[in-house]
Formats: C-alpha cells, structure tokens, sequence
C-alpha cells in the first residue's frame, strides 16, 4: 500500500487527469477506471460525475472518513487524441503497479502532455489524403478525389485557424463546412468530375464526429446513458451545423445533389 498523499494536491490533480481524458476521446468507463485506479493507489475512494462541460469528484481517504473533498474541474473543448490516451492509462498502471509519488506522476502527466504530435502541415495533408482515399470507394472519378482533396485541405486549415482563435466549436462547423464543400464545388463548377454528389459530399466527411458517435454507443453499453445522451445531443447539433455549411454552398451554387 503507497503512503497516502495530501488530499487537496490529489484531488486537482486527478480532476487534471480525468479532464485530460475526456477532452482527448475517452469513453466515460475508462475515464473513471483509471482516475478510481489511481485515487485507490494513495489510499483514496473516488467517486465521479462526468459531463462534456465539467467533472465532479469526491474523495475519502479510505482509513479516515472524515479527510474527504469534492473537486469540480471544467473541461477544455473535445478533441481526439489516441495517443494521449493511451499514455495516460498507461500512466495509471505505472501508479498503480510502480510506487509512483504524486509528486512523480504530475511530472510523467505533464510530459505526456506536452509532447508534441504531427506538425500542422503534415495533419492537413494527411487528413486531407485519407479523406480524398474515401472518394474510390464511391467510385469518383480523378476530378472528384482533387475536388475532396482540395476542399479537406481549405476546410481543415479554416477549423485550425478558428481554434486557435477560441471561436465557438458550433460556428467553426458551420464555416469549415461550408468552406470545404465550396471549394469542392468550385472543381465541380469547372467541370473537372462527373460526379458533384461525391465530390461535395465527400469534401466535408472529415467534419463528422465519429469519435462521439463511438463514445456515446460505449456509454449506453456500460450505462452511464446521462453522459451517452449528452454526447448525442452535442453530436447532433456538429452534424447540423455540418448540414447547414454544405447547405448554404448548395444554395449559392444553386445545385442539387439528389436526383429524383
């Protein structure tokens, strides 16, 4: 059993630590596997409340009640980072297993959050590939996968921009969508495919939240289904305000993508 440690340096730092999870794509099951892992390795109980904007903690050492806190952390905006994930479970098993001091794990928390992925250029170019590849499986032709390419590359480069500008998630959807689906259309204007429906269509895939629709199915299956509807109702106001993007393109180019 590791020495217990001081309740009010554990308990920010496992609100940290969960806040971390749930912003970089965790399902809410491993968030609090691991943030309980953790708190029951200093010789704490931890119990969680998880919400998009915010999670709640409270803490008890085990062998004295009476040294209890509650620990309420706002959340940074959701992304999707599988690499931070997986290190930060494998920092509560590090704990768990290895002894780690508190004052040990701040530190391997903070490296781990501080390194650094992709650079810019790469993550646009390669989102922007993966995202044209989607196009033969639809069978578009070579105009439509320069189409897709072309508006992935306009509409994430836009998403980055306004991120780090701290505009709101809800207009960048809108702005990214309609920015990638424009720029495809323009490829469409000049006649460069035979399939605007795929060219257009595909232009803005990138944008679904697929990590949310994951989530929000995890959710319902381990029955934290408050957390699972809240992931759903977000999920479904980015796929409008995707729809509304592609539809304000539709409308100025006057184009119809369903033929009947």
């Amino acid at each position: 059993m590791k020495d217990t440690e001081n309740i009010e340096d554990l308990s920010v730092f496992l609100a940290q630590y969960a806040a971390a999870l749930l912003s970089n794509g965790a399902y809410t099951s491993r968030i609090v596997r691991c943030t309980q892992r953790i708190g029951s390795s200093y010789n704490y109980d931890v119990q969680m409340v998880v919400w998009i904007k915010s999670v709640t903690l409270s803490i008890s050492q085990k062998d004295n009640y009476e040294n209890r806190r509650t620990q309420v952390s706002s959340n940074p905006p959701l992304g999707t980072n599988f690499r931070i994930i997986s290190e930060l479970s494998a920092l509560s098993w590090q704990i768990h297993d290895n002894a780690i001091t508190l004052k040990e794990a701040k530190l391997r928390f903070a490296h781990i959050m501080q390194s650094k992925d992709f650079s810019f250029l790469s993550s646009i170019f390669f989102s922007s590939l993966a995202n044209m590849s989607f196009c033969s499986l639809f069978d578009g032709d070579i105009g439509a996968l320069i189409c897709v390419f072309m508006g992935t590359f306009a509409g994430f480069g836009v998403k980055h921009w306004l991120s780090n500008r701290g505009f709101d998630i809800r207009g960048i959807y809108v702005l990214a969508s309609f920015v990638s689906s424009f720029v495809a259309y323009i490829g469409v204007h000049f006649g460069i495919t035979s399939v605007p429906e795929i060219a257009i269509g595909l232009s803005i895939l990138y944008l679904i939240p697929g990590m949310q629709i994951i989530n929000a199915f995890s959710d319902v299956l381990h029955e934290y289904t408050l957390m699972a509807l809240s992931r759903g109702v977000n999920m479904g106001i980015l796929l409008l305000c995707i729809s509304v993007g592609a539809y304000l393109t539709l409308s100025i180019a006057n184009v119809s993508l369903i033929h009947v």
